[in-house]
């Protein structure tokens, strides 16, 4: 499922980023890469807050909709 579907307090492993070359450079120099866990802090009003690793960033939800998550095994 996209990242941009997750709601606040919920976790997920990011399996796979979709799109252009571009964005998946952009995401992955935010740390956006296979394996790594996220957290969304908000997700409403703009935005989305998203916690990976020990920073938090701000991502538009078109390009957390290219961030494919897997919640099975997590602990939400």
């Amino acid at each position: 499922m996209p990242l941009s579907m997750l709601r606040p307090g919920e976790t997920g492993w990011i399996k796979e980023i979709v799109g252009g070359r571009k964005a998946k450079g952009k995401l992955n120099d935010l740390g956006f890469v296979s394996g790594k866990q996220v957290k969304i802090y908000r997700s409403s009003g703009g935005p989305l807050i998203v916690g990976i690793g020990d920073n938090r960033i701000a991502l538009g939800k078109g390009m957390a909709h290219k961030v494919i998550v897997d919640t099975e095994g997590c602990e939400n």
